[in-house]
């Protein structure tokens, strides 16, 4: 099937995910429940006040005295404050601050408090920068371990690192939707087996093949990029080198970065599941889809 027959169906599928998504916006806040959130400033609930949710992001949560938050009360980069005979009815979340109670408030789910050092990041760099932060150091901790391994694989397993990449090049349309038929593959597999007894045995090797995949399809994105800057150098850890450069470099770049990155990383993917992890070269796989064209054809013509 060509990408013109393709690209209406890929465009309805976004369209049908959307409208699904903006519905249960719609229905959750078309509820009579109080739900409270708030950017970049503190959410409150008076005294005697009943609440749902609680949520402020870049702020406080305070809850006053015999205020209750019947469900979760969340503040990301702020505390939650529980004000005397104060309640919260689920958990109580802080993730860059502290939980603090006085007299009488009760919390009836879990206390979970997270990076309750980085409350100095929030407050010197804001919520936004303090994001920003926070990924940029993940984003180039995972291409380090990328790089690490790449090096590795490319002296140890140099033609099967090839062969994906040669096959992200010449296959990229058919690379991306095998990257997303797998992604749609292993999450509908854990959805469908998780706990049960299969599930219990095959879900940790799923998961495990999983990630092999996606790292070596990481690998493959930092070579293609190279080998777009270095056509024609001899040996391959040149143009790796150069790909992860560019990709630490586009790592910086706030939302759009993460982003494109992560869809060059599906193609990546979608490239080792295709080759069959690089042991099929890209003139194969063409003649393996040349000759299932030929056998779906109507022979009436």
């Amino acid at each position: 099937m060509s990408w013109r027959k393709l690209r209406p169906l890929i465009v309805a599928f976004m369209a049908t995910f959307l409208l699904i998504f903006v519905t249960g916006v719609a229905v959750a806040n078309n509820e009579n429940d109080i739900q409270i959130f708030k950017m970049n400033t503190d959410v409150t609930v008076p005294e005697k006040q009943v609440v749902t949710d609680a949520v402020a992001i870049g702020g406080n949560v305070t809850i006053f005295n015999e205020g209750q938050v019947t469900h979760d009360a969340l503040a990301l980069g702020g505390d939650v404050i529980l004000k005397p005979n104060a309640s919260v009815g689920g958990d109580a979340v802080a993730i860059g601050g502290e939980i603090i109670k006085q007299e009488g408030a009760m919390v009836g789910g879990s206390e979970v408090v997270i990076f309750s050092n980085a409350k100095v990041l929030f407050e010197r760099f804001g919520l936004l920068g303090t994001v920003y932060l926070m990924n940029a150091l993940f984003s180039l901790a995972s291409l380090i371990v990328v790089f690490a391994f790449g090096i590795f694989l490319l002296l140890l397993l140099p033609g099967h690192i090839q062969s994906i990449t040669a096959t992200m090049h010449q296959h990229p349309f058919k690379s991306g939707m095998w990257g997303l038929g797998g992604i749609v593959a292993i999450t509908l597999f854990v959805a469908l087996f998780a706990g049960s007894v299969f599930g219990f045995l095959l879900i940790p090797i799923a998961n495990l093949g999983f990630a092999v995949a996606g790292l070596l399809g990481a690998i493959a994105t930092g070579l293609w990029i190279g080998k777009k800057i270095i056509p024609h150098s001899d040996k391959a850890i040149i143009p790796f080198l150069v790909g992860m450069l560019i990709l630490v470099i586009m790592s910086l770049i706030p939302i759009a970065g993460g982003l494109i990155i992560l869809m060059l990383n599906l193609f990546g993917f979608g490239a080792v599941l295709l080759s069959r992890v690089g042991t099929m070269q890209p003139e194969t796989i063409q003649k393996r889809f040349d000759q299932l064209e030929g056998t779906i054809q109507p022979s009436g013509g």
